[in-house]
């Protein structure tokens, strides 16, 4: 994840907030560790957790009190952390290339045409 994608994903086109928004982009980082005890750069459920996050900052930004709208982590970014909390990331790669292996066309040559 990097400030230009984040700001993609905002739609922001101009660069007076790109020091906070790289400190969002760090913290939320940090708070997927802090949840789930990892982070994998590249895997895309945890980008969007990322970009998510910083979001939710980015709009939120101040402080509130218990009971407000507007300061909890939004619904989505706590379902998106428990599935990762139980998602092997080994096994997600070995899913992942065993759905590409099986994507493959079928071999229609001669040898294994039925001929019945």
């Amino acid at each position: 994840m990097n400030l230009v994608d984040m700001k993609n994903y905002l739609r922001l086109d101009h660069s007076e907030d790109d020091q906070m928004l790289s400190q969002f982009i760090a913290a939320a980082k940090s708070y997927i560790v802090n949840a789930i005890g990892r982070f994998v750069d590249g895997n895309p459920q945890f980008e969007i957790v990322v970009k998510m996050l910083v979001q939710h900052w980015y709009e939120n930004r101040g402080m509130y009190e218990s009971g407000t709208t507007g300061s909890s982590i939004p619904f989505t970014v706590e379902n998106l952390l428990t599935q990762l909390r139980y998602t092997d990331d080994e096994v997600q790669e070995d899913e992942e290339k065993e759905d590409q292996r099986s994507a493959a066309p079928p071999d229609l040559s001669k040898e294994d045409r039925d001929s019945g």
